[in-house]
């Protein structure tokens, strides 16, 4: 029903134009303009046949896309409704003079059918053509540029994202605590400083591996977030507690950085300490990547706008409709990424 509206809104829209023009052509050829020539039985035909060919032709345009669906198909679909049109054209115009005159006007079928004369029904058919051919070019103007838009929109989220991400790392207070933490094990434990500095290469690695792609395997994002759990295990020792309850699936994926940034908003928001460890678990259900941690907030919050949360939230709302769910307890914290195929 609403396209149909949408439909015959945009055909009252040709109509009014045809009948401006019309009137217009009489203006000029009599140099005056006349209420019986805008009332008269040429002037309402065509009013007729603009309105059932503008129809006609959405209708057509509507289900060739359906029929003929993707755009590198847009030339095959205009040439299937000249095809249409031209067939059904002629239907539509015999058909709103058969109403015209036969039903309103209570002229004999036969008559009716001795007079028509198939000159008549050229000129309507090249009309619906034209106002057809200019449809299909500002649907796909408007096509290209709303996609264009959209690309524009997604770059830049991406962008935007990326670019938070890699200020994360690179944050000062993360690599001043990263590198605090190694001077304290390479005095302490050297063989700990060892396995701390592979962590952090691995981290650094895959940050640089990933910076420029829109989605990364689930598996890799698991391998990268072992190693960051590991980096935060050297750091925090029995304070961090993890675990992994999931099935790996390669041909799932997920947006890059997205666990680490998780992560790192555990740690930011909740209080850490052998006491009260923070307990993070990770675990697959059906296409979805659900991330908790017990929650045990600072006193003095953290002073964060929870960006990466954000962030992470708009990367995915560019790349699918399926949301990242956000739930908040009593004593939980949840996120519920969506796995992409």
């Amino acid at each position: 029903m609403k396209y149909f509206l949408r439909s015959l809104y945009y055909s009252v829209i040709i109509t009014i134009i045809l009948f401006v023009l019309i009137s217009g052509y009489y203006l000029v050829r009599l140099g005056k303009l006349e209420l019986d020539i805008l009332v008269s039985k040429g002037a309402i035909t065509t009013i007729v046949y603009s309105v059932f060919l503008g129809l006609s032709g959405s209708y057509t345009a509507y289900f060739l896309k359906k029929l003929i669906p993707g755009e590198n198909k847009l030339a095959k679909r205009f040439l299937y409704y000249l095809l249409v049109t031209q067939l059904l054209a002629p239907i539509i115009v015999f058909l709103s003079n058969y109403i015209l005159q036969v039903v309103i006007n209570k002229k004999s079928f036969s008559l009716f059918l001795s007079q028509i004369s198939w000159a008549n029904y050229i000129l309507p058919t090249v009309i619906a053509l034209i106002i057809g051919s200019l449809f299909f070019l500002v649907g796909y103007i408007v096509e290209k540029k709303n996609k264009q838009v959209s690309q524009q929109k997604q770059i830049a989220g991406q962008a935007t994202a990326q670019l938070e991400t890699l200020k994360n790392q690179i944050d000062p207070h993360f690599l001043f605590n990263s590198l605090n933490v190694l001077i304290g094990l390479i005095e302490e434990d050297k063989e700990n400083a060892i396995q701390y500095t592979k962590s952090l290469s691995k981290i650094y690695r895959y940050i640089l591996e990933q910076k420029d792609k829109e989605l990364t395997s689930l598996q890799e994002e698991m391998i990268f977030a072992n190693s960051y759990i590991n980096l935060l295990k050297l750091r925090f020792e029995n304070a961090i507690q993890y675990q992994e309850d999931f099935v790996d699936s390669e041909d799932l994926k997920i947006v890059p950085l997205s666990l680490q940034l998780l992560l790192e908003n555990c740690i930011q928001h909740n209080k850490v300490s052998e006491e009260h460890p923070l307990i993070i678990h990770i675990q697959r259900k059906d296409n979805r990547l659900i991330v908790v941690n017990n929650l045990q907030e600072k006193s003095t919050p953290h002073q964060s706008t929870r960006i990466g949360l954000k962030n992470i939230v708009d990367r995915y709302a560019l790349l699918t409709k399926e949301p990242v769910e956000i739930i908040k307890t009593d004593d939980k914290f949840t996120v519920s990424l969506p796995l992409l195929p």
